[in-house]
């Protein structure tokens, strides 16, 4: 019944210095940006992972190391969290209040017997501690304050006695508090270790005991005794501080991670390495905070080559010391720099780095704890031929990894490809405790593969690998708001679908790939659109653009979203789009002008409001993947290809010939102004809806995101887009009739009327067929006359000759 922070306090308290949660290699969430440096980059998993892995747990034991349910409001909920009733919560709460723990017994007879016991333990303890006001009315029952070894000495060995005899109990018959009179027991002893330090005998005597109290805490739990706190698993921690003493002293984190502080360098070898492999099996049990305590003292360790070379003999410290040591290395390979005469310079190595590596190798082929590390790290300092010849007694994903990368290193395209399959084919299951790569790395293989699939001219084959990384890793690699990550390898994705692979080849892949998933439930509120629909959705929809920019708008209607799936916004985007093909299709076909350009110009408007969901680029020059919030942030240019030399000829010409046209930010408004431009081109010239029109597309372009330039000399450059309002607005000024609300042309435009356009060409039509009956009507009549008595000559001068 105590509160979780304070029963773990001598893990927790100590942690504000202490090194923070190690992430690993830090990869840029888009691989092609820089092929050559991901191809080359030091393949290593997390430290994170690295902790949890030196010594997986065997039993079932988990690590808490949250407290949110046990200062709850809600009563069952806090109840629970302590592994016994809402009503015996009351009781424990009441009793807390007692004035020694025999009071608290002698009150406690409606509790079980290991609860009864326990409270009263828990009240002598905490009456012989010094106790803040904060924790003396915590409102869960008793709680478990720091360290403070000066209390009264008769009440702790009160709480002690009540303790044990919790452990006396038959074990059903102390199930409920067994864990945590064992754990209690363990902090005493600590305690009583610590007010002792300077006297040998009895700092081994009270350390001893304490250390066999947090075992028993572990055996209880395994056996099946109520541990609802964790505290099994959180004893790891608490036995592995009492080896972290230093002439007398105990270490604390602050001391340990200073660097200037000796403390670290004054703890005993043995009780250096007992600690690490305390903290390695509480880490193992899915403990945060045991990996928190292991990073401060690989950091502390690696400072100290002597230190080294005395732990490395041991595999669990060996293990420990090469995670760090690559954690630390941050996935940076080697720095190979070129001098004035173009040669390479000698590698810049982290001495550290080296004397770890020398320390291993010199223990010893057959005392190696991890190999693949091992190799990891030679690769990191540039020692490739040791890396290979380590290789060769390595198997696992990592190590066909790094086979892959020094492969590469010498120029193996080929080779590298096969180590990059060999590798993928040895991926773990998923929660493997002995996996050798964590579940992150999967995908970053995988999108590798793609990178050097890409660079050996196999587009298809690269859309593969990087799809099925963007898959596996859930996300395109965007950041959309500040408490949101940017990760996975969808950017890498969309831009070989978009921009390498020709339409029919992603047609193919996508057939054969990327099936749509079944739409979510509507949203009640329209806020919850654009929910980041799945990869292969997403695959599927920038397919269905693709084909639409092509004019295949009959195989692009099945790829859009199905009507009603509103994680792509609120607007039926097949539909629309069914609406824009027959716009654009009646634009050509249907029987009238008039009727063509109204179809023309519904296209037109269809493309301007709804262009970027139907007709968009994933990402240059349109960045449908943000919305068009901002241009950039995924994708490659053509300058961005022209500057990598792992950038085949092909995909350079398959990238132009997939450009946008015109290749302008939102470069949909330029097809929906020359749909707009087309229209007019049918309408008459003095019409309302000719000058209507054209105000459309003129305000069309006064939004977009264009402008003028300057060249070198300073010379104004008119932009695209000021180019189209000029010509718009000047062909109107020529051709178009005075219209009341021209004054501020393309702001406020009056909607085109189609109707009165038809009246007024037919008006037209019929004025021209007058005045060309007026002024042609004689000359017309006279050689009607003509070519009749012409005809009637050559029939009378037939039939005499028939005769």
């Amino acid at each position: 019944m105590f509160k979780r922070n304070l029963i773990v306090a001598c893990v927790v308290l100590g942690l504000a210095g202490a090194t923070a949660w190690a992430c690993g290699p830090m990869f840029p969430s888009q691989l092609l940006d820089d092929r050559a440096g991901t191809l080359k980059a030091v393949p290593a998993n997390s430290f994170a992972f690295e902790a949890a892995h030196l010594l997986p747990a065997t039993d079932t034991l988990k690590a808490v190391e949250s407290d949110a349910s046990s200062g709850s409001d809600d009563r069952e909920i806090a109840a629970t969290a302590q592994g016994i009733t809402a009503a015996q919560l009351d009781r424990v709460a009441a009793l807390r209040e007692s004035a020694t723990g025999s009071v608290a017994y002698d009150d406690g007879k409606d509790l079980p017997e290991d609860l009864r016991l326990y409270v009263a333990g828990a009240v002598d303890f905490l009456g012989g501690h010094c106790v803040s006001t904060e924790d003396a009315g915590a409102s869960t029952g008793d709680t478990a304050p720091a360290h403070c070894a000066h209390g009264d000495a008769d009440s702790i060995n009160r709480a002690v006695a009540s303790f044990e005899k919790v452990l006396a109990l038959p074990p059903e018959q102390a199930k409920l508090r067994a864990v945590w009179a064992a754990y209690m027991l363990g902090r005493i002893h600590a305690d009583r270790a610590d007010a002792a330090a300077s006297d040998a005998d009895t700092f081994k005597r009270e350390r001893d005991a304490a250390a066999k109290a947090f075992q028993t805490a572990r055996e209880r739990a395994v056996a099946g005794a109520s541990d609802t706190q964790g505290l099994a698993v959180a004893s790891f921690g608490e036995e592995a501080r009492l080896y972290l003493y230093s002439n007398g002293v105990q270490c604390s984190w602050a001391n340990l991670n200073d660097d200037t502080n000796t403390c670290g360098a004054g703890i005993a070898v043995a009780d250096l390495k007992r600690a690490i492999t305390l903290y390695a099996a509480q880490a193992g049990h899915g403990s945060e905070s045991a990996g928190q305590s292991l990073a401060t003292l690989a950091g502390n360790i690696l400072h100290d080559g002597q230190r080294v070379a005395e732990l490395v003999d041991t595999p669990v410290p060996q293990k420990l010391l090469m995670a760090y040591a690559l954690e630390r290395a941050d996935g940076e390979s080697v720095d190979e720099t070129i001098d004035v005469d173009g040669k390479p310079k000698a590698p810049k190595v982290d001495p550290v780095l080296a004397v770890l590596v020398d320390a291993i190798v010199k223990q010893g082929p057959d005392h190696l704890a991890a190999v693949d590390r091992l190799a990891v790290l030679t690769y990191q300092i540039g020692r490739y031929d040791q890396a290979a010849i380590l290789l060769d007694k390595a198997s696992g994903p990592l190590a066909s990894w790094v086979r892959a990368k020094l492969a590469l290193q010498k120029g193996d395209m080929a080779a590298a490809a096969a180590a990059y399959a060999e590798a993928a084919r040895a991926f773990p299951k998923a929660d493997d405790p002995k996996a050798s790569i964590e579940p992150d790395n999967v995908p970053m293989i995988t999108g590798e593969q793609g990178v050097l699939s890409l660079a050996r001219g196999e587009y298809v084959e690269a859309m593969g690998h990087l799809y099925d990384a963007a898959v596996a890793s859930g996300g395109d690699g965007n950041n959309y708001g500040e408490d949101e990550v940017g990760i996975g390898y969808g950017n890498d994705a969309a831009y070989v679908a978009e921009r390498v692979l020709t339409v029919d080849e992603l047609k193919t892949f996508v057939d054969a790939h990327a099936p749509a998933s079944t739409p979510p439930p509507k949203p009640a509120n329209k806020d919850e659109y654009y929910q980041r629909p799945p990869i292969a959705d997403n695959l599927r929809w920038l397919l269905a653009r693709r084909l639409m920019r092509t004019g295949r708008f009959d195989e692009a209607l099945g790829y859009f979203p199905a009507t009603g799936d509103t994680r792509f916004g609120p607007v039926d985007l097949r539909a629309k789009a069914g609406e824009y093909a027959k716009d654009v299709h009646d634009g050509e076909h249907v029987w009238s002008d008039i009727g063509k350009a109204k179809a023309r110009y519904a296209a037109a408007a269809i493309a301007r409001e709804n262009g970027m969901e139907l007709l968009g680029y994933e990402q240059d020059p349109d960045f449908t993947d943000n919305g068009g919030s901002f241009p950039g942030g995924s994708g490659h240019t053509a300058d961005d290809l022209k500057k990598d030399t792992l950038v085949t000829p092909g995909e350079r010409q398959r990238f132009a010939d997939s450009g946008a046209n015109p290749d302008r930010r939102f470069h949909y408004r330029y097809i929906a102004v020359d749909h707009a431009s087309a229209s007019a081109d049918l309408l008459p010239r003095r019409s309302q809806a000719f000058a209507a029109v054209l105000c459309k597309a003129t305000g069309w372009m006064e939004d977009g995101p264009d402008g003028d330039g300057e060249d070198d000399n300073g010379k104004p450059i008119l932009g695209e887009q000021n180019k189209r309002i000029q010509a718009l607005y000047g062909r109107y000024v020529k051709e178009g009739p005075y219209v009341g609300w021209a004054d501020d042309f393309g702001q406020n435009c009056e909607e085109p009327d189609f109707e009165a356009a038809a009246k007024l060409q037919r008006a037209q039509r019929i004025a021209a067929a007058r005045h060309a009956v007026r002024r042609y009507g004689p000359y017309a009549a006279g050689g009607f006359v003509v070519l009749l008595a012409g005809g009637i000559v050559w029939y009378r001068r037939r039939r005499r000759f028939a005769r």
